[in-house]
């Protein structure tokens, strides 16, 4: 039988399951404590079931491979972080009796949680009071984890276990952190922690707070009332990029009284989520009382702004400056971001490129001298008709309709926001080609095409190479420029 994940490492297995556990490949010496038999294992590490001599008691013992930690400076970061979890003291966050290092092993001794864990019992399904009696549990453990400047990281279904009671129990902080201290598993850079629960900012690379462990939260929560994860896909971009971009997706109708609290954990920006874990658990609690929730829209998008080569770019399709239009006869007046986003007048016309020219107002013209009678007599008749002749031939010439090529269209108008998310999704989409999933390539090439320019032409070829033959897809996505 293969072994429990090492993310259910506090599970206390049934009998039959520890009767055909497999033995300990390697006899490990831990002073005052006796190991029996493995019960789980990952990537990193493995989990026996064992006993403390002094005081007896049964224990979990998570053990990091030698394999996995040849270098001392990474066990004494993995005894940090130990020591950080055993500091802790709250009902809701696991007990950790003992941690050290032991013949270049690292080892965690632990409470033993017979429960299972909440992925099990999102499977089995979860009544909405159960959920956010899980959440208001897990939210006191995060609090207390806040006040002493740790952060989870890696808030997700499978960290929370169960007592035989029913208490919900945060486990696993293996890639914790505190305070400023650099983690082993957190250098500068890296993105660690399962991408379906990770928040828009740390899908970026950004600096984190606690609001991150809030959002992975609100993923959680929504997992827990619909059985499924928040955002899909096919792999980490095409995960990520929906942290970053798509909307929060609407709960089920019956299940809709819930929708105010997620999408305010679930919000692009950290500023529009609960600002900490307290205010979380009293939204619930206030929620739970019968009192209905504040509307949350959770609209505003994650900063992307970045100083690169794209924001020049956008600067000087600006022109380095704002500009404003005269007021209208209403007293009301253009704003800038919209006169920079359309066409002014061309400098070819003869004119500076940020003048805008207006009729003039009824006091403008009633301030104008009328001009004087022209003179009569038969030759300025005929110049008379000769000059509106060329007028009209002026005007027909500069109205009558011009051909223009099949592919040539007015480029779109983007703001900077825009630019910056149709780069993102072009970024994406060309990562997924060289991961082999053309499918998620050929999506994210034809919402370029569909909602930002129909007339990006990396987005055209990407999209005929990434899904060839289907020339009804490709016509569909660039019916705008028509």
């Amino acid at each position: 039988m293969k072994p429990a994940r090492a993310g259910a490492l506090l599970r206390y297995p049934p009998a039959i399951r520890l009767a055909r556990a497999p033995l300990m490949e390697q006899s490990i010496q831990l002073p005052n404590f006796e190991l029996t038999k493995e019960i789980g294992r990952g990537g990193m590490s493995r989990v026996y079931l064992g006993r403390q001599l002094q005081p007896k008691r049964d224990v979990a013992i998570k053990i990091v491979s030698p394999g996995s930690a040849p270098d001392p400076a990474f066990l004494a970061s993995l005894k940090m972080e130990g020591d950080t979890v055993a500091s802790m003291s709250h009902d809701n966050i696991v007990t950790v009796f003992s941690c050290g290092v032991v013949d270049n092993h690292y080892f965690l001794a632990m409470e033993i949680l017979s429960g299972g864990d909440l992925t099990e019992k999102i499977k089995k399904g979860l009544r909405p009071e159960d959920a956010v009696e899980v959440m208001i549990q897990i939210g006191g453990a995060l609090e207390h984890a806040h006040k002493k400047n740790v952060l989870h990281r890696d808030i997700k279904p499978e960290n929370v276990m169960f007592h035989e009671s029913g208490k919900a129990v945060l486990v696993d902080f293996g890639i914790a952190k505190e305070g400023d201290a650099e983690s082993s598993f957190t250098q500068v850079g890296a993105v660690v922690g399962t991408p379906h629960y990770m928040s828009p900012e740390r899908c970026m690379g950004k600096a984190i707070d606690a609001r991150s462990d809030l959002y992975a939260m609100g993923v959680m929560f929504y997992e827990m009332l619909t059985g499924h994860k928040v955002f899909e896909g096919r792999d980490t971009f095409a995960v990520s990029y929906a942290h970053v971009y798509e909307p929060v997706p609407p709960l089920p109708p019956e299940h809709a009284r819930f929708q105010p609290i997620v999408n305010k954990l679930l919000a692009k920006d950290p500023k529009d989520r609960y600002q900490n874990a307290a205010e979380m658990v009293a939204a619930l609690k206030k929620h739970r009382a019968g009192a209905p929730a504040a509307a949350e829209p959770a609209t505003r998008r994650m900063d992307t702004a970045v100083a690169t080569p794209l924001q020049d770019k956008l600067n000087r399709l600006g022109g380095g400056e704002t500009v404003v239009s005269s007021p209208t006869q209403g007293g009301s007046s253009t704003s800038a971001a919209t006169a920079v986003a359309r066409p002014l007048a061309s400098p070819a016309a003869g004119g500076d490129a940020s003048t805008v020219v207006s009729a003039p107002t009824p006091a403008q013209a009633a301030a104008t001298p009328a001009a004087a009678p022209a003179r009569s007599g038969p030759p300025m008749a005929v110049i008379g008709g000769v000059g509106a002749l060329v007028v009209v031939a002026g005007l027909a010439f500069a109205f009558w309709p011009k051909p223009q090529p099949v592919d040539e269209v007015p480029r779109a108008i983007l703001s900077q926001e825009q630019m910056v998310e149709m780069s993102d999704a072009l970024t994406a989409a060309s990562a997924m080609i060289r991961t082999g999933n053309a499918e998620g390539a050929a999506g994210l090439y034809e919402k370029v095409l569909s909602q930002f320019d129909c007339n990006n032409e990396e987005a055209r070829r990407g999209l005929r190479a990434a899904d060839p033959g289907n020339d009804d897809r490709y016509r569909k996505a660039i019916a705008k420029c028509q």
